[in-house]
């Protein structure tokens, strides 16, 4: 999460601004103590100004983003390049959890490729 560090460095008070704490700051703005403690309009302006300067930052610099997990770790269909493992990869990305992925009773997916029907049973009569 981004956030705005103030920080006092000698006569002066120093905004930087890091993406994530594992990122470095970028210097953001700077403004004289004196000043700062005794204008209320330089801390309402240097408060503008950090907020403009930041809203910059986040929109042209790039921020930590975390690789994407798949759904389908541990089953082949995760890197299989069927059509089937297709339609499951896509499957995967439009649940929100894997649970929600039709099982069959060998535990795969019920689209994989190596699941095969073998007879289907009713208690109905066909007419």
């Amino acid at each position: 999460m981004s956030a705005v560090y103030f920080v006092v460095e000698g006569d002066r008070g120093v905004a930087y601004w890091r993406a994530s704490e594992a990122l470095p700051g970028v210097f953001v703005a700077a403004v004289a103590l004196d000043a700062y403690e005794r204008e209320p309009a330089a801390r309402s302006r240097f408060a503008e100004l950090v907020s403009a300067a930041t809203a910059h930052f986040r929109r042209t610099l790039p921020a930590e983003v975390g690789a994407p997990t798949s759904r389908l770790v541990g089953w082949a269909c995760e890197t299989c390049a069927t059509p089937q493992a297709d339609d499951l990869r896509h499957l995967a990305g439009q649940v929100s959890d894997a649970s929600e992925i039709p099982l069959s009773p060998s535990g795969l997916p019920l689209g994989c490729c190596k699941v095969h029907a073998v007879a289907g049973f009713s208690s109905r009569p066909v007419a």
